[in-house]
């Protein structure tokens, strides 16, 4: 799969990469704020979105919000907070998958084989 990330940690930014490839997926890109991360899904077009929820600039769930605005690509929600039900349910179309931080390769690798 095609992937972009998007996450305001560079260590989480390393390991999404380091793992992703190692799992045999493309990194498309890596963003650090919501904003980027939506101006880079217009561009790429990517299979799959994992991102964070708490970032600076814009939040993963209003970034989510308007790349959906445009494009249905599915998202794996990462965060080291419980998973924000409201959020979930509040979207016209839910995020594919929510993991809490830290996220092992395992748990990563799970997600990915069920898309």
């Amino acid at each position: 799969m095609k992937i972009v990330v998007a996450d305001d940690e560079p260590d989480m930014r390393e390991y999404f990469l380091r793992m992703l490839t190692h799992l045999g997926h493309e990194v498309l890109a890596i963003a650090k704020d919501g904003e980027e991360l939506v101006r880079i899904c217009q561009l790429e077009s990517p299979d799959l979105i994992i991102t964070d929820l708490n970032m600076p600039v814009m939040n993963g769930d209003k970034a989510i919000e308007l790349i959906w605005d445009k494009m249905k690509i599915p998202v794996v929600i990462v965060s080291a907070f419980q998973c924000p039900e409201d959020l979930l349910l509040n979207t016209p179309h839910p995020p594919l998958r929510y993991l809490n931080k830290p996220i092992n390769r395992i748990q990563l690798k799970e997600v990915l084989d069920s898309i």
